[in-house]
């Protein structure tokens, strides 16, 4: 393979868990050229046993589904709107992070933005999430780079995180 990184996001409606795996695939096919087989590591990051020099990251949620593939390691995170519970924001997130979601026009996006960036930042370092504890600090990876990614899907999200 010629290159280093590629992430593609497709919106849909999923009604499973396994049509959101099947589309998520789909679209990493699609980044490949061809079909893959995709494995399941200890902590069950995805990997590509035909491809040991790529690296993937795989999400999905109820209206969308989002793939990357790179050479080095590689997370990637998208949410779509939805109910959050106010205790979760406390679980996860930082005194600041949690002022910053409160003063937001719109606390719930705010929130799934910075979701989103931690839970790719714990992909790429190849340990998900570990318990809410471990997303506190998520963003304070030196190693990492962090990005959102342009969606054109309504009330959806996502963000890419990259080994630098």
């Amino acid at each position: 393979m010629s290159f280093s990184g590629q992430w593609t996001v497709d919106g849909g409606h999923w009604v499973t868990h396994a049509a959101q795996s099947a589309a998520a695939r789909q679209l990493l096919a699609g980044l490949l050229g061809h079909e893959a087989v995709v494995e399941h590591d200890s902590h069950g990051a995805p990997y590509l046993p035909a491809h040991p020099e790529l690296h993937i990251s795989l999400s999905h949620c109820r209206t969308a589904v989002a793939v990357a593939v790179h050479t080095q390691a590689v997370g990637i995170d998208i949410e779509s709107r939805r109910k959050i519970n106010p205790s979760l924001i406390e679980r996860v997130c930082t005194p600041d992070e949690q002022a910053a979601i409160h003063r937001s026009d719109d606390p719930t996006m705010a929130f799934l933005q910075l979701w989103t960036r931690k839970e790719a930042v714990l992909k790429c370092q190849g340990t998900g999430i570990k318990g809410f504890e471990s997303m506190v600090h998520a963003l304070e990876a030196a190693d990492i780079a962090v990005q959102e990614l342009p969606c054109d899907l309504p009330d959806t999200v996502a963000a890419l995180a990259t080994a630098v």
